[in-house]
C-alpha cells in the first residue's frame, strides 16, 4: 500500500491542489491519502474544539473523491496538550471526533503524537489513547509514536525518551495497529533492509514508513526544492513495510514528480531513470529542460545562494510555461514557501 501523508509544517497544499490529487494518485498507482497538516489546528492545537459543518464538509466532500477514484482516504488526529492523561472530559471529545470521522466514511485514522514533549507516562497515555480509539473508530488506525526514529534530533528537541518507551508501544499498541517510522533519521538518506529487520523486531510488526526523503518544511529545508531521485532505499523495501507514505515537499505539484518518481523506482526503475520519466510525464519539454538544467542549483544551493537578479530572471523564464509546476518554482523563488521556527527537527 503506498500513498501521501500530507503531514508536514508550513504552507498547506492548495484545496485545488487535494482535488487535483485524486486523479493524479490513481494514475500514478497510489492507494491512499491521508490529511494531517501540521497548520490545521482542528486536528492539533486546538483538537478538541467543536468542527464547524464547513469544515465537516469539506472532509465529506475529499472522501467522497478519493472515494470515486478508488482511493482510501485517511484523516489524523494529533491530540496534543492531553494533559498526560486520558480524563473523561477527553474520552467524551474524543468520542464526538470518532462519531463524526466514521459518520465522514473516512478509511485510515491516523493518531500522531510526533513532535509533542516528553514525559514519563508517555507510552502508557498513548497505548491508553490509541487502546480507546480503537473501541469507537471502526476501520484501520495508523498510530506515530513520538519517537519514530532513533535519531537523536528528538531527545534534543523533546526530551529524553523515557526508559522502555518503544518496548512499552510494542507490547502495549494492538499488532492491528500500524506503527509509523521515519528510518534511522527523521530524514533518512538511507533506509537499508538491516535496518527495517531490527524496528519489525522492535516494533513487533513490520513499520509503516513514513518517508520524509522529499520533506522541505523546516526553517532550513524550506530554503530547497527535494527535485531528486528517490534513491537510499533497497528495491525488496516494501516486502518489509506494511505501508509506505510519502511526505511530500510544500510545493504540491512539484511534489507529483517525486512521488511518480518514486513509485516507478519501487517498480523496479532505475533512481534516476525514473526521475527524468516523472518529470517528462508531467512537464511540457520546455520545463523538462528548465528542471534539469537547475534541480541541482536548487537542491544543493537552495533561496540564499541565489541572487536577486538570478531570482528574477529565472521567475521571467518561468512565466512563460503554464503547468503548475512552473507556479510552484516560481512561487518559491519569491519566498511564498519559507517556513518558520515550528518545525523544531529541522
Amino acid at each position: 500500500m503506498i500513498g501521501i501523508v500530507e503531514g508536514f509544517f508550513g504552507p498547506q497544499w492548495s484545496k485545488e491542489a487535494r482535488i487535483d490529487y485524486a486523479s493524479f494518485l490513481k494514475n500514478a498507482g497510489g492507494d491512499f491519502y491521508i490529511y494531517a497538516p501540521k497548520q490545521d489546528g482542528n486536528l492539533r492545537k486546538n483538537w478538541r474544539e467543536e468542527w464547524s459543518e464547513e469544515y465537516l464538509s469539506y472532509i465529506k466532500s475529499l472522501v467522497d473523491l478519493y472515494h470515486q477514484h478508488g482511493l482510501l482516504f485517511g484523516v489524523a488526529l494529533s491530540p496534543f496538550g492531553l494533559d498526560q492523561k486520558l480524563d473523561e472530559e477527553n474520552r467524551k471529545v474524543l468520542s464526538r471526533k470518532m462519531e463524526q470521522l466514521n459518520h465522514l466514511g473516512i478509511d485510515l485514522l491516523g493518531v500522531f503524537f510526533d513532535d509533542m514533549h516528553s514525559y514519563e507516562l508517555l507510552a502508557e497515555v498513548q497505548i491508553e489513547v490509541v487502546s480507546f480509539l480503537k473501541t469507537k473508530f471502526t476501520k484501520k488506525i495508523i498510530f506515530c509514536p513520538t519517537y519514530y526514529t532513533p535519531d537523536p534530533i528528538l531527545e534534543k528537541v523533546f526530551g529524553k525518551m523515557p526508559e522502555g518507551y518503544l518496548t512499552k508501544i510494542a507490547d502495549g499498541i494492538p499488532l492491528d495497529v500500524e506503527i509509523a517510522w521515519t528510518g534511522p533519521k527523521v530524514i533518512s538518506s538511507e533506509i537499508g533492509l538491516e535496518h527495517m529487520r531490527e524496528v519489525e523486531a522492535l516494533l513487533k510488526r513490520k513499520p509503516f514508513i513514513w518517508e520524509n526523503l522529499f520533506a522541505n518544511d523546516g526553517p532550513k529545508n524550506c530554503k530547497f526544492l527535494k527535485l531528486k531521485a528517490f534513491d537510499g532505499r533497497e528495491k525488496e523495501i516494501m516486502n518489509h513495510t506494511s505501508g509506505y507514505a510519502f511526505n511530500l515537499m510544500n510545493q504540491p505539484y512539484l511534489s507529483e514528480i517525486a512521488f511518480l518518481a518514486s513509485v516507478l523506482t519501487l517498480k523496479g526503475q532505475k533512481p534516476e531513470e525514473a526521475y527524468k520519466t516523472a518529470i517528462g510525464e508531467l512537464c511540457s519539454p520546455l520545463l523538462v529542460d528548465f528542471i534539469l538544467e537547475h534541480d541541482q542549483s536548487f537542491l544543493k544551493e537552495g533561496l540564499d545562494q541565489l541572487t536577486a537578479e538570478k531570482k528574477n530572471a529565472l521567475i521571467t523564464i518561468l512565466e512563460e510555461m503554464y503547468e503548475p509546476q512552473a507556479k510552484d518554482i516560481r512561487d518559491w523563488l519569491r519566498g511564498d514557501y519559507l517556513v518558520g521556527s515550528e518545525c523544531l527537527t529541522d
